[in-house]
């Protein structure tokens, strides 16, 4: 185990305003020589598994998501220390990319890609000055993201609900930007359930928006914490067939 370390305010101000200065470094020779500097060397009281986060799959194949799933496991797992509200802060992940995971980081967002896309690139997936660039965009935090909203969803079955949150980029972004659910275990549970037991869910991306449409409609004001499993399931059904009926103009 490792200490997790942090940037400083000014170090990461000055990173953000120097990209197309340092595309060398992203794209190659890094920022190693700079990570014990004051302001890149900054304990933050948590310790992670620095051999496991070594362990990321490198690969970019066609069906990304055959790489990204494992990955969340492994960025999940390497930094289960974390908090969900440490974990909203940019410059924890600004180091990690930087320094610990550049390679990672630069092999999946930079190596084979156009040389013009690299400033945009480097700013979307190397920094997360947002909670959406945090949980969507930056290259290490969107996988822990995705480990840490289906542990909290699926806790006996993690990678099953990984598969289920991951099948699509628009599953996932509807699925995870309903925080409201996603940090309740009982509702969130039962629509995995479904989505895994009932084939129109997914069956589209189309269907799959409907259905979080009709949850969210039918869920206002439910207290699911006080209903059973087979209560929240029950509601979960019912949402289903909400929004299989045809839709009006």
């Amino acid at each position: 185990m490792a200490p997790l370390r942090y940037l400083s305010d000014k170090v990461l101000g000055s990173l953000r305003g120097e990209i197309e200065q340092n595309v060398e470094r992203y794209c190659s020779t890094g920022f190693e020589d700079l990570a014990g500097d004051p302001g890149w060397d900054i304990p933050l009281g948590v310790e992670f598994d620095a051999d496991k986060l070594a362990g990321l799959d490198l690969a970019t194949p066609m069906n990304i998501v055959s790489v990204d799933l494992p990955n969340s496991i492994v960025v999940g797992e390497a930094i289960a220390g974390l908090s969900p509200s440490m974990a909203n802060e940019e410059r924890v992940w600004a180091r990690l990319s930087h320094i610990e995971a550049i390679e990672y980081c630069r092999a999946r967002w930079l190596i084979g890609h156009e040389d013009d896309k690299f400033v945009s690139r480097i700013r979307d997936h190397f920094f997360a000055p947002t909670q959406t660039g945090i949980r969507d965009d930056h290259a290490l935090s969107r996988l822990w993201w995705n480990y840490q909203i289906a542990k909290t969803c699926m806790p006996d079955d993690i990678a099953g609900a990984l598969a289920l949150i991951m099948k699509s980029a628009d599953i996932r972004s509807n699925f995870v930007e309903r925080i409201w659910m996603t940090s309740r275990q009982n509702i969130a549970g039962a629509v995995l359930r479904a989505m895994k037991s009932d084939s129109w869910v997914t069956g589209a991306e189309s269907n799959f928006r409907q259905f979080m449409k009709a949850v969210n409609r039918l869920g206002g004001g439910i207290v699911f914490e006080v209903l059973t499993t087979s209560e929240t399931d029950a509601f979960v059904a019912d949402c289903i067939s909400f929004a299989r009926r045809p839709q009006t103009a």
